[in-house]
């Protein structure tokens, strides 16, 4: 079986040191002939491809987004016409335009990934004309997929009710964290990282992982972290990540005055993320809009209680008040009272924690996640080879 992938994540071409991407791609290989998998990516990323098998390729695509999209396209079509490609995988709706071109070439059978679900959400559709074009594009490209991938149940509702797809051709599978990555989190210490972030000021940290990018609401955060601060005076809010919002987020630290209880971290090398787990007291995901998020995933593996808004694969990982706490997006009170009450009451934080670490070893369970995605592309290739049979025989 030969797949060959369309992906944003940069983390393939830079490395294991910034995420399991990687790691998750080798064992799907393991099960393949040939995974290919083209990057459209900046041209300050490494040039060439990327030999990290005999089973794995990857092809990063370099230039401004249209002209990357083009070279990506150009090297896809060149490995089809090098060898039979069974399955176009694309990690989302706007890449899967590229798939069903080729589609149409070669007649390979099309995967989209959609996690998330944009292109239903008011907010990210107001943010910019663009995004309106963008969303009728992936509803076009989504409705001529062979299979659509994504995350949680709600989710695959959602895409069978708004795009009238055939339930058959929409699967959950979420794209869990790597064994190795499952083990750092379930073994972490934190206790080096807490005391280095507690210093003599603060005594408890209340964590966000992620991008700082519009979507992720962090300005909710920031405002909920001012209301907290009356009560829990001595809590610390670590941010980790980069992004294009970082200067207007320490702006907006100045203007509410908590600049000294929030710590913006940069980028954390993944190896070291578990740690800065295991030293919170409680996780946050304050988003517009996300899919079955990964740092959902990773706080339950490290067993800390989350607070996250009612966005995507939240009601998939955490089980309201039992696991952590659902509240409504934008609703900085909400979030505020819910992070008080962790913080007020710790034993409950501890307990809700654990809850969500056993969840988290029932639903995360990486190999045969990793199985049912190869069941599902066996199962496609099966079904398209008996329906073109079919066509034969009349």
């Amino acid at each position: 079986m030969h797949i060959l992938m369309f992906s944003y994540d940069r983390t393939l071409i830079e490395g294991e040191q910034v995420g399991d991407t990687l790691l998750r791609h080798k064992r799907y290989s393991e099960y393949l002939e040939k995974l290919d998998i083209v990057v459209p990516a900046p041209s300050k990323t490494q040039q060439g491809e990327i030999k990290v098998s005999e089973k794995l390729t990857i092809y990063p695509s370099h230039g401004p987004k249209v002209l990357s999209w083009l070279r990506a396209y150009l090297k896809a079509r060149k490995i089809c016409q090098r060898s039979k490609v069974d399955i176009v995988v694309t990690q989302d709706a706007l890449l899967g335009f590229l798939g069903v071109l080729l589609r149409r070439k070669f007649g390979c059978c099309l995967q989209i990934n959609a996690f998330g679900l944009e292109i239903f959400n008011n907010w990210w559709l107001r943010q910019r004309w663009l995004n309106r074009w963008y969303a009728l594009t992936m509803r076009w490209t989504l409705r001529r997929a062979d299979l659509v991938r994504t995350d949680a149940t709600q989710s695959r509702i959602t895409l069978i009710e708004k795009l009238q797809l055939k339930p058959e051709k929409v699967v959950v599978i979420p794209a869990l964290p790597s064994q190795e990555s499952i083990d750092q989190f379930t073994g972490a210490d934190g206790e080096a990282v807490m005391s280095s972030l507690k210093g003599e000021e603060y005594d408890r940290i209340v964590l966000f992982v992620g991008a700082l990018e519009k979507v992720k609401n962090i300005p909710n955060l920031l405002r909920a972290a001012k209301l907290v601060l009356v009560a829990c005076p001595r809590t610390l809010f670590v941010i980790i990540g980069s992004g294009p919002e970082k200067s207007n987020l320490e702006k907006l630290c100045r203007e509410l005055g908590i600049s000294p209880n929030i710590k913006f971290m940069g980028i954390i090398p993944y190896g070291e993320l578990p740690a800065y787990y295991a030293a919170c007291d409680l996780v946050v995901l304050p988003s517009w809009s996300e899919g079955f998020s990964r740092i959902l995933m990773e706080a339950m593996l490290s067993a800390k209680p989350i607070v996250a808004t009612d966005v995507g694969g939240a009601r998939e990982a955490i089980v309201d008040n039992e696991t952590g706490y659902i509240v409504e997006i934008a609703n900085s009170e909400q979030m505020a009272d819910r992070i008080q009450k962790l913080l007020e009451s710790p034993q409950i934080a501890r307990k809700m924690g654990l809850k969500g670490y056993q969840r988290a070893l029932t639903l995360f369970d990486f190999e045969e996640n990793v199985k049912k995605l190869i069941t599902t592309w066996e199962t496609m290739i099966k079904y398209h080879q008996d329906k073109d049979n079919a066509l034969v025989g009349n």
